[in-house]
């Protein structure tokens, strides 16, 4: 997926730097335990913000987990389950999740690849 972050130069202009082809880097598992098929792209991070993108294949799963910062996820394409401590939620693509911290979540029963556009950044009211 193309992405572009822009900075502004000195007289203001916006000038934009092109990833043509992010570099996503294969991740087994997350605090432990063990994940199928899950790949991040660690955009950029200023301060405190993490911006990713986060591919999970069709078959793979992305474990039961909790952020203490909120999460702003969207589905770019794919379909699979959400899961929840107290159930599952189906998704398919576009859709929006706002993750507020300490709101556990897992993707799994994932049938077709799934790619999230990931923005966390600290609660602050």
């Amino acid at each position: 997926m193309r992405s572009v972050i822009f900075d502004p130069d000195q007289a203001g202009n916006s000038v934009p730097q092109i990833i043509d082809e992010p570099a996503f880097e294969q991740v087994d598992s997350w605090e432990g335990q063990p994940m199928a098929g899950v790949e991040i792209c660690d955009l950029e991070t200023r301060g405190e913000i993490e911006l990713q993108l986060v591919k999970i294949a069709a078959g793979g799963r992305f474990v039961m987990h909790t952020s203490p910062k909120l999460a702003f996820c969207h589905i770019v394409s794919g379909a699979g389950v959400l899961g929840l401590p107290g159930g599952s939620l189906p998704y398919r693509s576009p859709q929006t999740f706002v993750f507020h911290p300490g709101a556990l979540h897992d993707w799994h029963d994932v049938t077709e690849d799934t790619l999230l556009s990931v923005a966390i950044m600290p609660d602050r009211p």
